[in-house]
Parts: structure tokens; sequence; C-alpha cells
């Protein structure tokens, strides 16, 4: 028997490098030893370092989700997923995102332990059109017999009862970073130069990139000094090199693409104010929580302008370390950059208020501890 009782997390592939949120749990407990299954293979583990001899490639190529669903997972995939759990004795499952979660209930019912199961944003569509007509049903299977589900915030904890799961089962585990290594930095008003206004995340339809586009062509053009520094890349990448063309932004817009995180950092210590609109995409896709680049902004002392959007309003103090407009309002936007430029000497107080709701509430020492607390109070499951 291991030294730690053993958890074993299943996802779509480890380590995504948009999925730093649940590396930081992943590297931080203490009570219980993490090891991760995931159907594609191990990448970006220079990024993210983990024991190679705790990570399992159990797919032999990323496979789509259509081809899961076909049946042919139970005789290899399931398989091979069932060896590893009864070879590393693993006490719990813990899968990462709704379908992930689905897929794993043949192997809670044959090793008769708990599952914990994730839901982030995506999944929590009330159909979700890559997954087949069946995901609703599959889904309230997964509630049905799942035995614990965890969410970000009391938004999307209301969004998972009204889709049917038990109210007895949904928990909020907030989003956690490592606040202890992101030094604070008081912003200060500029005594030259421009003002630095920084967006973060991928381009999708959700993040808002367009809103903040449009809000800061607005900015710029009402005579402020500014330079909107966009990290990221996406499908939208062509809709947003266009918009800056047609706009002639090139001199106020600079796009960095992906960078390491790292870099990323040293880009959100360098920027002034954080610009993160989210919005409910067409298809329904959404945050769900929150992104994590917002509570990492706070951490390093930046105010934010973000929108009412799923749990952003939780993750933020409105009002004291961020201004909140409504989703798709990118005059709102405009209005509460403006207002911050012409108001620096809120930064620093704003920044001071960010930092100290990260640290209460989103720091992953804190967090990691609930997070194994949760597991030990599942019933017939204990530390040992």
């Amino acid at each position: 028997m291991p030294d730690r009782p053993v958890v074993a997390h299943i996802n779509k592939q480890y380590f995504a490098r948009s999925e730093t949120f649940m590396y930081f749990y992943l590297s931080h407990f203490r009570r219980v030893h993490p090891i991760c299954l995931s159907w594609g293979p191990i990448v970006n583990t220079d990024l993210f370092p983990f024991p190679p001899s705790d990570c399992y490639a159990i797919g032999m190529k990323p496979y789509t989700w259509r081809w899961l669903w076909t049946g042919f997972w139970r005789k290899l995939i399931g398989q091979r997923a069932l060896g590893i759990l009864r070879q590393r004795e693993a006490r719990l499952i813990h899968a990462h995102y709704g379908p992930v979660g689905w897929w794993t209930l043949p192997l809670k019912r044959t090793l008769q332990i708990s599952l914990v199961t994730n839901f982030y944003g995506y999944d929590m569509a009330p159909e979700l059109p890559e997954e087949g007509p069946d995901w609703p049903r599959r889904r309230q299977e997964l509630f049905n017999e799942g035995d614990l589900f965890l969410v970000e915030g009391p938004f999307m904890l209301r969004r998972l009862i009204d889709l049917g799961c038990p109210a007895e089962k949904v928990q909020i585990q907030r989003i956690a970073i490592k606040v202890r290594e992101m030094p604070f930095r008081p912003r200060k008003p500029k005594t030259g130069g421009k003002v630095v206004i920084l967006f973060a995340g991928r381009f999708y339809e959700k993040k808002g990139l367009r809103y903040a586009l449009q809000a800061v062509r607005d900015v710029w053009r009402s005579g402020w000094s500014i330079e909107f520094r966009i990290i990221g890349d996406g499908p939208l990448a062509p809709q947003v090199r266009a918009f800056v063309k047609e706009h002639g932004l090139q001199s106020c817009v600079r796009l960095l693409g992906f960078l390491n995180y790292q870099d990323y950092l040293q880009e959100m210590q360098e920027a002034d104010i954080f610009l993160h609109p989210s919005v409910t995409a067409a298809d329904g896709d959404s945050e769900g929580g929150a992104p994590t680049t917002i509570l990492e902004a706070q951490a390093l002392g930046m105010p934010v302008v973000s929108t009412y959007h799923a749990d952003i309003p939780d993750v933020v103090v409105p009002g004291e370390s961020a201004l909140l407009v409504s989703e798709r309002d990118s005059e709102g936007l405009a209005q509460a950059l403006i207002h911050l430029l012409a108001h620096p000497e809120r930064w620093e107080d704003m920044g001071r208020a960010g930092r100290e709701h990260v640290e209460m509430y989103h720091d992953v020492d804190r967090e990691v501890s609930v997070l194994e607390e949760k597991y030990f109070a599942l019933p017939d499951w204990s530390p040992g």
C-alpha cells in the first residue's frame, strides 16, 4: 500500500497549456498521491514538470469524442485504465470535465471506488453537439452515479443543479493559483509613456476579444496614450488581425501570440490594466466559472476591467478590484477604461483589494487542503 492514498486524475490530455489551474492542484497535494491518466500523449512537461512514473498515456493517439463513443474504448482504453488503477491501488477517481466523468463510470463500477467530477465551463451547456444527441442522457447517468461534483463558483453550482445534478452532490472548489510566487507590484500613475492594457486568452468567442478591441479603438480615438497587448491565439486570429488593420490600430495594438507561462507572467507584471470581457457565445459556450487570468492579474496588483459573466463577479471584488460591465457592452468597457485612465490614483488601491481577495480565497496552498478534505469526506473513503 502506498504511503499516501492514490487519487487517479483522468483527463483528455496532460498537460494542456491553458489548464494551469489544474496543474497547480496536481503539483501541490500533500495528503494524497496524484497520478494522471491521459487519453492523448503526455505533453508540455517542460512547462509543467510532473513525475514521469505517475503519468500514463492510455491512448495510442489523440482520439475524437465520437470515436470514443463507439464502444471500442471498452476493449482498449478502458482495459488499460483499469489495469493502471489496479496496479497503483487507486482509492478514488477524479475526472476533469463532464464527458470524461461519464467515460469513467465503468471504472468506478468495476473497482467500486468513488468518482469525483469537475465541470469547468463548456460542459455546462445544456447540449454538447460534439458529444452527440445522447449527451443529456449520459450526463444524467453521471449525475445519478457520481459521488461528488465540483464547480468553480455559485453561478456554476446553480447551473449544474438546473441541469439535473442533485444539490447535495455539488460543492464549490475554487480556482487556485500560486499566490506566493506572484510578486505584488503596486500600479502607479504613469509619468511618461503609454498605459499598457493587457488581454490574455484563447481567441474564442467566449473570451470577448472582439468587444475588447472595439473598446480599445474608442479609447485610442479619444486621444488617450495607450498600448493594447494581446497574448494568445486561436480560431478567431484572422478576424482579430483584420480588425486591427481595418481600424488602423497597428500603432496601438501588439499581438504577442502564445507565450510560455513565465513570459506570460512577465507581460502581466509589466502591464497597468487587465481587460478580459468574457461573454456567452452563440453556441452556449461560456467561461462557466471564471478565467484564471483574472485571478493572476489581481495577484500581481492590476486593476481589472471585465463583465458580469458566469462566476467572474465572485472571483473579483466588484467596484473595488474590478470594474464590471454587461456582456458585449463595448461602450461600457471603453467608459470603464477611460475612468481608470482619468483616475490612476485608484490603481494601487484596486490592486491591493484584488491581491487580498485572491490571498483569502484562491491560494493553492489553502485550497488544496480544502479539496483533500472533500475527498476524505466521501462515504466509505478515508485517508487510511
